[in-house]
């Protein structure tokens, strides 16, 4: 932002996402029942950003780097001053407006809507070294999917034992509900764990985490 010249004109509007579940009527009752999916739909975020410029090149420059730095196929990182240990997952979800501020003024108001996954991460990451067993403690109400790198093949969590085939390598276990796989320095790992098995989590409060000779990225998250 500093780099840009450009500040936000206030705190984001950000909405807490919803649930997803489905309600369906039951004949005769008086209430329905409910389908619950255990997941989130995405959050939004807006947001009004004041990009200060001395001349029109300049302001032409510092609008299409900010335009470009949310204009992404993918999710991209986003940290603001409001909440510095927390990151949001976002890309952008409609069409930037801006306006001038006035008629003989280059500073330009560009006003963003912003799609966000349903989590928001805490910072800084952190790691902790395994080989044997260790105890994390979650601090947040939500369940985290996290990253385990091993040379093992099996991972025991509060007593529940995932079972890998690491093909004899070092394996990255991703446990994000939007990547869940098991891969090494050449890839995805075919037929890696049983399909019916579910990927690790850890829960809130304390856990109990196993396995030999590696890492663990908890990715702590809450709503």
């Amino acid at each position: 932002m500093l780099e840009l010249n450009s500040f936000l004109e206030s705190y984001p509007t950000i909405t807490i996402p919803k649930r997803k579940k489905t309600f369906q009527t039951i004949e005769g009752a008086s209430s329905q029942s409910i389908l619950d999916e255990n997941a989130y739909d995405n959050r939004e975020i807006d947001l009004s950003i004041i990009v200060r410029a001395s001349n029109e090149l300049d302001r032409t420059m510092c609008v299409s780097a900010l335009v470009s730095a949310f204009d992404s196929a993918n999710y991209v990182d986003f940290t603001y001053y409001g909440e510095p240990n927390f990151t949001y997952k976002i890309t952008n979800a409609d069409v930037i407006s801006q306006a001038r501020l006035s008629r003989i003024s280059y500073w330009t108001q560009l006003t963003l809507k912003l799609s966000a996954q349903a989590f928001k991460y805490y910072v800084p990451e952190s790691s902790f070294d395994v080989n044997g067993t260790i105890e994390l403690f979650n601090r947040f109400e939500y369940e985290s999917s996290p990253l385990i790198i091993t040379t093992g093949n099996s991972i025991t969590i509060n007593n529940e034992t995932f079972n890998y085939n690491n093909s004899g390598t070092t394996i990255k276990i991703d446990c994000d509900e939007e990547q869940q796989d098991v891969f090494n320095d050449s890839g995805v790992i075919e037929n890696a764990y049983d399909i019916t098995q579910e990927f690790p989590k850890l829960r809130s409060g304390d856990n109990t985490v196993s396995f030999t000779n590696g890492k663990i990225y908890p990715r702590w998250r809450t709503i």
